[in-house]
């Protein structure tokens, strides 16, 4: 159904502006409200541990709210009074009140997610997964189906069995919303998908505000259920961390985000390779290695100044006619790279790149790949939601990221920007100059990056050492960027340096209502 359609629709029920002015006041007359008698009191619709989260009077008031609020067509549409209650029960209720009272106030916010409802597209069948989404062909069945999923999700705490863990299920879920659905992206993003260069906060408000509250949750000594169990499992190596019991971490996101053991005076790390640090082989200047501990692959996709689609032919003295075309699009440079400096920006036309995907149970800081010097350092504010082809990114092999990625799309997430000059030696012997660029992007739940405050400009940087900044638990991503000429877009390894590790372990289970156990 088209944009144009669904707001006609929604024209007849009671004329556009008649409408409107009826959503605005608080709904249609003679609906009927939820009694009193039908709701939980405080002390048995909150539990203890989340109270400090959820206010008596948060509660309360979200409560009358809700239940005050009416369907704007049929009451026997609107939300049951129990998911009202767990609204206004749960950490992560402003966001989700705020979504329905968006979605029945306001005729484009309904329309949009019928918009939604009607993109929605199965996983594929190679893929093995379902989507929490299909079979609701209606804004109310969509919205009835994203309530209780983001109610679930909002105190979801993962776990781990070995190299397993689940700490994905939520954010694979989400990504069906919009998985090929044009609609369901526009609407996570701030477009109205009725029309797409008109914005709609309604869905990147809520996506935002969500990721906020979680995240307070994740912060919250509630989210430590789990803790003991990850320090226990070996996959997580604990030992090399200064703090190894649970009782040290106060929340999820202090694990999560956990410091490595450093070793100041050598200025190393002893638990990873230092591949021929600079101190003991100073002619060996041309060396980047790893930022973190991630899933890395090359990016085949062209850099370009403006991202304008085209085809190119891969320069490959095997296969010279070979045609690169990564779904058409490249990475542009202009967009990724945020508002740094155009001087800064133009050695990274016809560069290369790699991306460095971050996994739950790996260490979650990052640091400098190269020695040099930081020229630039932002933060870019954007949204995290609206990925479209999750197959594509994060395939069964489990090479998330793997050649064919699409990341132009990352040019819409929120993400940090940091431009490292280096300097080398040539074969000639004279030296040189290149850039490399950081860009550490948050995914789904990610609601910030965390740049270290020392990272400006004028900071000088040692390779696999200065800590650039962190993640905190939901979704991560490393971008490195090389300006042309700099780096091949291949990965080069060195003998006795780790290329995977074994599988063990199965992954745990999630049951409806968010329990893993």
């Amino acid at each position: 159904m088209s944009g144009t359609r669904i707001v006609a629709r929604l024209g007849r029920f009671a004329g556009a502006g008649a409408l409107a002015g009826l959503l605005l006041a608080g709904g249609l007359p003679g609906t009927p409200k939820a009694g009193a008698a039908e709701l939980p009191k405080y002390e048995t619709a909150v539990a203890a541990e989340l109270r400090s989260l959820v206010p008596a009077a948060d509660y309360a008031a979200r409560l009358e709210s809700l239940t005050a609020l009416a369907h704007p067509f049929d009451p026997a549409l609107a939300l049951p009074p129990e998911t009202l209650a767990r609204v206004a029960a749960s950490p992560c209720g402003a966001s989700i009140a705020k979504l329905i009272e968006a979605t029945y106030r306001d005729p484009r916010s309904y329309a949009a997610l019928t918009l939604v409802a009607a993109g929605l597209t199965p996983p594929p069948r190679h893929y093995g997964a379902r989507s929490p989404w299909l079979g609701a062909k209606s804004a109310d069945a969509l919205l009835g189906r994203m309530v209780g999923y983001f109610l679930d999700w909002c105190t979801f705490l993962p776990r781990i069995s070995g190299n397993q863990d689940n700490g994905l299920a939520y954010i694979e879920g989400v990504a069906w919303l919009y998985y090929r659905n044009k609609a369901g992206q526009d609407y996570v993003q701030g477009r109205d998908p009725a029309d797409p260069g008109r914005p709609l906060d309604t869905g990147l408000a809520f996506t935002r505000d969500f990721s906020i509250e979680r995240g307070r949750f994740m912060d919250d000594p509630a989210s430590t259920k789990y803790v003991a169990e990850w320090i226990a499992d070996p996959r997580i190596e604990i030992g090399d961390y200064p703090l190894q019991k649970a009782s040290d971490y106060k929340s999820w996101n202090a694990f999560f985000a956990r410091e490595i053991t450093i070793d100041e005076k050598t200025r190393t790390i002893p638990s990873r390779p230092a591949t021929m640090p600079l101190s003991r082989y100073p002619e060996r200047d041309y060396i980047v290695v790893a930022p973190t501990d991630c899933i890395m692959n090359p990016l085949v996709q062209v850099l370009e100044k403006d991202g304008k689609e085209r085809r190119r032919f891969l320069d490959n003295p095997l296969q010279r006619d070979l045609v690169l075309d990564v779904k058409g699009i490249p990475v542009s440079v202009e967009s990724l790279l945020g508002s740094t400096p155009e001087a800064l920006k133009k050695p990274f036309e016809g560069g290369s790149g790699v991306a460095c995907v971050l996994m739950p149970n790996t260490y979650h800081h990052f640091h400098a790949p190269v020695n040099g010097t930081v020229r630039h350092a932002e933060i870019v504010k954007r949204g995290t939601y609206g990925y479209l082809d999750w197959p594509n990114w994060v395939p069964p092999s489990g090479n998330v990221g793997q050649p064919g990625t699409d990341f132009s799309q990352f040019q819409q997430f929120q993400r940090g920007v940091v431009i490292i000059e280096v300097h080398y030696k040539g074969a000639e012997g004279r030296e040189k100059t290149g850039f490399v660029a950081s860009i550490p992007v948050g995914l789904n739940t990610i609601g910030s990056v965390v740049l270290d405050p020392d990272i400006k400009p004028g900071k000088e940087v040692k390779r696999g050492y200065t800590r650039i900044g962190n993640f905190y638990y939901g979704g991560s991503l490393d971008i490195l960027l090389f300006s042309k000429g700099l780096v091949s877009a291949a990965i080069q390894t060195r003998l006795g340096n780790q290329i995977a590790i074994f599988n063990n372990g199965t992954t745990p289970p999630v049951r409806p209502g968010g329990a893993s156990d």
